[in-house]
């Protein structure tokens, strides 16, 4: 017997995915540099054991949590103030300037800014004066040096205040990956959508000599009613986006109504159900992806999946979707 080669394809999602977040509907930032996006979905179980050996007979879950994390390369206030749950100043303040290098010459140095209050200086033998500038100008004796100044001045900055008070806030986040094909390369997206995110508010900034420092997000999803009855209360929407319109793929179709009564004149339009089994639900398939041909014309017409009754008769609609097929009667009294 010869070798068996495997045609199937396989789909993988590959790097990390960018990452968007809205508050009120509004876009609050989104990450385009993340190190690593991850979702962590949870259950509780309560055993229920008995008989000999106290056997395991039934696991009741529960309690379902669902924790999306992310890790930005890139630094961002806006991923501070979302965490912590203020917004971002923009203004005039007063910073500081830290160990400036400046060169005296007979004791007259130049600042880089014009200070606000006075400066420290710290001298080469080691101790710190504190000197009255004349505008950004410092006089310190009558050395020649290089000393290291601290000093106040003021300038238009961003600000985020991490108060003992405000909550993270709660938003709509959305992870986007691609999705990759071992034969045909990228094929589409995975978008995860999480309707209600709350941010822990825990967060850590971590200044390396040998790295970059990250921002890592995360939090819990929260339940929130679905648009759907048949999905109740969710956390998360998962859908996969291909890269272009392709067919829907289906086992058979069911056209309804199977029996259709008509007055002559009067008109019905068809629903085609494409049935695809194992763990998809069904789906409506658009009449005009379909072919559908009338047995007698003189006695009722199909057009745009809409059935019109010509004259007194029976005939039958076939509807075909690729291999699948089925048929309606028409009844016109």
């Amino acid at each position: 017997m010869g070798n068996v080669v495997n045609e199937r394809s396989k789909d993988f999602l590959v790097s990390t995915a960018d990452v968007a977040f809205f508050v009120n509907d509004m876009l609050a930032f989104t990450g385009t540099t993340s190190l690593n996006t991850s979702i962590s979905v949870s259950m509780e179980d309560q055993e229920v054991t008995g008989g000999k050996g106290n056997k395991t007979l039934y696991k009741y879950k529960y309690g379902r949590k669902l924790a999306p994390s992310i890790e930005m390369a890139e630094w961002n206030l806006a991923y501070l103030a979302a965490n912590v749950g203020s917004t971002i100043f923009e203004g005039m303040k007063d910073v500081f300037a830290v160990a400036e290098c400046v060169t005296l010459v007979n004791g007259v140095g130049i600042l880089k800014k014009a200070p606000v209050g006075n400066v420290f200086v710290e001298i080469p033998n080691g101790s710190t004066l504190e000197v009255e500038p004349d505008g950004s100008t410092i006089t310190v004796g009558t050395m020649n040096s290089n000393v290291l100044v601290t000093y106040q001045y003021n300038t238009g900055v961003k600000r985020v205040a991490v108060d003992a008070e405000s909550t993270p806030f709660v938003g709509r986040l959305v992870m986007s990956a691609d999705k990759h094909n071992n034969k045909m390369g990228k094929v589409g997206e995975v978008q995860i959508e999480i309707p209600s995110f709350q941010l822990s508010g825990t967060f850590d900034i971590s200044l390396e000599a040998g790295g970059t420092t990250t921002t890592k997000l995360d939090g819990d999803a929260l339940a929130v009613d679905s648009a759907s009855c048949s999905d109740g209360s969710v956390y998360a929407f998962i859908t996969e986006i291909p890269s272009k319109e392709s067919a829907v793929s289906v086992s058979d179709i069911a056209v309804t109504p199977a029996v259709i009564e008509l007055a002559a004149g009067e008109t019905k339009p068809l629903t085609i159900i494409g049935i695809k089994g194992g763990l998809y639900s069904n789906v409506e398939i658009d009449p005009a992806d379909c072919t559908i041909t009338p047995e007698d014309e003189a006695v009722a017409t199909a057009e745009n999946g809409t059935v019109t009754a010509v004259a007194a008769g029976t005939t039958y609609i076939n509807v075909e979707y690729g291999e699948a097929a089925d048929m309606v009667r028409v009844i016109v009294a």
